[in-house]
């Protein structure tokens, strides 16, 4: 009976250890950056704003979920230099009158995140965002365009965390 206890503590304590692999209390941005310049973001999209909208909300991403403050580009650790690829809107579906019942909202941008003291490149990507909207619901254009660039900024973020 004993033995039995004794092998059922053993297996519980490697069972315990086995799923912790992974698992950290480490910060997942790199420590050794504390600032960083986020310039407004150039756009090839003929809508006016859209380069100021996202700008203004990568910033304060950076700001609440870093450890970063966002700062000039001659106070700088680092700084993102990014560009609005394009932003469509694609009807999907329409009703018997030629009406949209359900619009798309999709957004691509280029950026990458530079290390101002060295030189080089912390990471380059090209995300992707879509989102959809029913203007029978009341809903509008602007507030997708409005959600897309928030999930544009939500998903540079973490892309700004230290490879797993």
């Amino acid at each position: 009976m004993r033995s039995i206890a004794a092998l059922f503590a053993l297996l519980f304590a490697v069972g315990a250890c086995a799923g912790c692999g992974g698992y950290t209390t480490e910060s997942p941005h790199p420590a050794n950056i504390r600032t960083v310049a986020v310039p407004i973001f150039q756009s090839k999209s003929f809508r006016r704003g859209l380069e100021f909208e996202l700008t203004q909300e990568l910033i304060k991403m950076i700001e609440t979920r870093t450890p970063y403050k966002v700062t000039s580009k001659e106070h700088a650790d680092t700084i993102i230099i990014g560009r609005i690829e394009n932003l469509t809107e694609s009807i999907l579906t329409e009703d018997q009158r030629a009406n949209s019942t359900e619009t798309q909202v999709a957004m691509t941008v280029t950026f990458e995140w530079k290390d101002l003291r060295t030189g080089k490149s912390l990471k380059i990507g090209s995300p992707q965002q879509t989102w959809y909207y029913a203007p029978a619901e009341h809903q509008t254009y602007r507030s997708s365009s409005s959600t897309v660039i928030h999930h544009m900024a939500e998903q540079i973020v973490e892309m700004m965390e230290k490879d797993w």
